[in-house]
């Protein structure tokens, strides 16, 4: 800049009879320099301060701040959203381990009543969902989490300590669980709404579908909480009677007590304890959401997290008339639809086996352990091949299929059987039909791309909550469709496997496939 402006030089003294400023024509090549002295001098700064920072830049653009990060804190956010998935299915849970001690502890209670404390549940989801995505897309993941699901779920829980504190009745009593049922479900919408968005914030394309699995382990192992804290806590009522030997024949044709014997207020005390272990699950969990969730880390762990997908709503309508997403949909509500019969009908179903309640529920909870085990290595195997999809996805609703199959003669009789044999397959179909659950929620969020993950899921759990509802809804008005119902395990599969054939898996950007 010393020597030229703008392809101009200039001089630092003025030419004899250049008398003044007033020269009326300057020379094209010679500016007077005492003209410009003060832009001069702002138009070096300028571009000495650009040289600068330019020689900065090229020297330091190995310690720029890079565009992607992966935080070691996404294991405690999945690790936080883990545990309210647990409090969330060991609430949905709560009733079924202690029905008979309920329904011994308050009079008012039938088995109506325990069955609608989960029916209420699947009844609500719908009608919450809509309200659910406007949230989110409003507030974001972080916030939904905090203080829409687990804040109203652990309230709601403390409510129901409240009869070890102060005399409660009956009716509110019964109006308190109707409502923590209606928040669980609500607090499924949330989960189902979110995990899409919390595991593609936070963890890269190789981690993701590990992530949404350890998720959905939770809720399954949230069941097992209940199955075995519940009997914990609260006692049998048989087992409360001075003489056991002989109460037992009389407690089998009647449920009512004499009147010189009424231990209802000890089964109150313990169903209060147990309500009460769920409120300190709560309170972890809230302590721990509010200590650390944000929706999103300041830097996404890959590129691809940078693209922007669609608004809530019009993902909607793009994600309902993609031929692809309609297949996934249905595959995940025919293979939920024999895992649903497993877990909520089974003890009706193998009683001509001679299979008490006590067996189904060691089988529940083995069938939930050994699916973790797969979950957790199919997961992490869709990881590693994220190319073989598809494949994965056949090979495991095949063997689902067969083993289903398999026990579905086996309970209409169709084939012999033992005790042993059909113990196996249930815990093989159960297994195999859940853990490709978690493949089957990354699939469908990257297939419907542009869509948000928080549409993708929704809509996955609300096929499910339709096709079960549909059929439990079948099940309690026709004996004959009852009857029939172990049917479920041999065509859902199938035709499950039928649409997986259809569909095709073009993945988004920054996918592998």
């Amino acid at each position: 800049i010393r020597g030229c402006y703008f392809g101009q030089t200039y001089r630092d003294q003025l030419w004899p009879g250049e008398e003044s400023e007033s020269s009326h024509l300057l020379p094209d090549n010679d500016v007077p320099i005492h003209i410009y002295t003060e832009t001069l001098e702002r138009i070096s700064e300028t571009s000495e301060a650009s040289s600068r920072t330019s020689s900065r830049l090229g020297c330091e653009e190995g310690l720029a701040k890079p565009k992607t990060k992966l935080y070691k804190r996404r294991w405690y956010i999945i690790a936080a959203f883990s545990l309210f998935c647990l409090l969330q299915g060991s609430i949905f849970s709560s009733w079924s381990p202690i029905a008979v001690s309920t329904i011994a502890a308050y009079p008012q209670w039938t088995e109506g009543t325990i069955s609608w404390q989960s029916n209420l549940a699947l009844i609500t989801s719908p009608l919450f969902q809509f309200p659910a995505w406007c949230l989110v897309a409003k507030f974001g993941v972080g916030p939904m989490v905090k203080w829409f699901a687990v804040f109203p779920l652990t309230i709601c829980s403390m409510f129901r300590c409240l009869q070890l504190v102060c005399n409660v009745s009956d009716g509110t009593f019964t109006t308190i669980t109707f409502i923590t049922s209606i928040c669980g479900g609500w607090a499924s919408i949330i989960i189902f709404t979110t995990i899409g968005g919390v595991v593609s914030a936070w963890f890269p394309s190789g981690e993701q579908t590990l992530a949404t699995g350890l998720a959905v382990l939770a809720i399954n192992l949230g069941s097992i909480v209940s199955s075995l804290a519940g009997p914990a806590f609260v006692e049998d009522p048989v087992m409360l009677l001075p003489d056991r030997t002989n109460s037992s024949g009389w407690w089998n044709h009647s449920h009512t007590y004499p009147p010189w014997l009424d231990i209802t207020w000890t089964l109150r005390s313990q169903i209060g304890n147990f309500m009460t272990f769920h409120f300190l699950m709560a309170l972890v969990v809230f302590a721990l959401v509010v200590v650390y969730f944000p929706s999103s880390p300041e830097i996404p762990p890959e590129n691809a997290k940078t693209i922007p997908r669609l608004k809530p709503m019009d993902g909607l309508r793009v994600a309902l008339r993609d031929r692809n997403m309609f297949y996934l949909l249905l595959v995940n509500g025919l293979t939920s639809l024999p895992f649903m019969w497993e877990m909520s009908l089974m003890d009706v179903t193998l009683k001509p086996f001679r299979v008490n309640e006590k067996v189904v529920g060691y089988l529940t909870s083995i069938t939930i352990i050994v699916s973790g085990l797969l979950i957790i290595s199919t997961s992490r195997l869709n990881d590693r091949f994220p190319t073989k999809t598809k494949t994965t996805l056949l090979i495991l609703i095949s063997l689902a299929a067969i083993c289903s199959t398999i026990l579905g003669f086996q309970t209409l009789g169709f084939v012999a059987t033992s005790h042993n044999s059909l113990f196996v397959f249930v815990v093989l179909s159960g297994a195999l039909l859940s853990c490709g659950k978690p493949i089957l929620l990354q699939a469908a969020a990257e297939v419907a791309y542009p869509v948000p993950e928080v549409v993708v899921t929704a809509l996955m759990n609300q096929t499910t909550c339709l096709m079960t509802g549909t059929f439990l809804f079948l099940y309690s008005l026709s004996p004959t469709f009852a009857a029939w119902s172990p049917l479920c395990l041999v065509v859902a599969p199938i035709l499950g496997l039928v649409a997986l054939s259809k569909a095709h898996f073009l993945r988004g950007p920054g996918s592998c496939l």
